[in-house]
């Protein structure tokens, strides 16, 4: 089972830190050893400017208001998709 993340690293989310929390989930998948299975992209613009740091689990789209509540977000994320 593959499962892609993608963040937003448009000027919007960047300012609001979505850099960080693009490298802690890259942090994250190496600690958990889940390079094999999970895929972690950037993309410039998920056109929800106005939400918060925008960012998604497959075909699920997220938004989070801090790197800590992305990670605790994705850390949920992927218990459910444990197998």
């Amino acid at each position: 089972m593959a499962i892609e993340i993608t963040v937003c690293v448009g000027s919007s989310c960047h300012v609001r830190g979505s850099r960080d929390m693009l490298k802690r989930f890259a942090e994250i998948i190496r600690a958990d050893r889940l390079e094999d299975r999970v895929t972690l992209l950037g993309s410039f613009c998920m056109e929800r400017c106005g939400e918060g740091m925008n960012w998604r689990f497959d075909e699920e789209e997220i938004t989070s208001t801090s790197v800590e509540d992305a990670e605790q977000k994705l850390r949920s994320k992927l218990a459910e998709a444990a197998p």
